[in-house]
């Protein structure tokens, strides 16, 4: 009983520091990164319209290919397990597009602008995140733990599955 009551009180005392510690950091930051990809910019932005799920793309979901979901911004994206509405100001297929979370009261919430650059046979994918962070503990994990680029890198990695899959055809010719 013992063991387990200073187990808690480490536990305790270290969520403790970590709420301090986030309560000095600005809850607001912007990280912009850059990576390029082989393919067209067509196909990268069908691939970044299929991302459901961020960090972690779901390997369930195929790239879309019918012409009516093809350029379409989904209403919502699935973060950590819990659909999140957002929507896009700006969606210039296949350069530009501006997504922002459209909920009152989250812990991360934001803009992330996707700037697709065709380079001879690969395109630059630049995107940059004006995000705040409520939840004092989260912006310690994010800035000292996890690094404030999680999101971006997590869309990189979404992006390079998305495009390494075999392209899907709907039915009919």
């Amino acid at each position: 009983m013992k063991k387990l009551l200073v187990l808690a009180g480490v536990l305790v005392a270290a969520l403790v520091l970590v709420t301090v510690a986030g309560s000095w950091m600005e809850p607001r930051h912007v990280v912009s990164r850059t990576r390029r990809f082989a393919a067209s910019p067509e196909r990268v932005w069908t691939a970044l319209l299929s991302i459901r799920q961020l960090p972690f793309d779901r390997s369930d979901l195929k790239e879309m290919e019918r012409a009516l979901d093809k350029n379409r911004v989904p209403a919502s994206i699935e973060v950590l397990g819990a659909p999140v509405r957002i929507e896009a100001p700006i969606a210039h297929p296949p350069a530009e597009l501006l997504v922002k979370t459209t909920e009152e009261g989250l812990a991360y919430s934001g803009t992330w602008r996707f700037t697709l650059s065709p380079e001879n046979d690969y395109t630059r994918v630049a995107v940059t995140e004006d995000a705040e962070i409520h939840s004092r503990p989260l912006r310690f994990i994010v800035g000292h733990v996890l690094g404030e680029d999680v999101l971006i890198e997590g869309v990189f990695r979404a992006l390079t599955r998305k495009l390494s899959e075999a392209p899907r055809t709907t039915g009919g010719d």
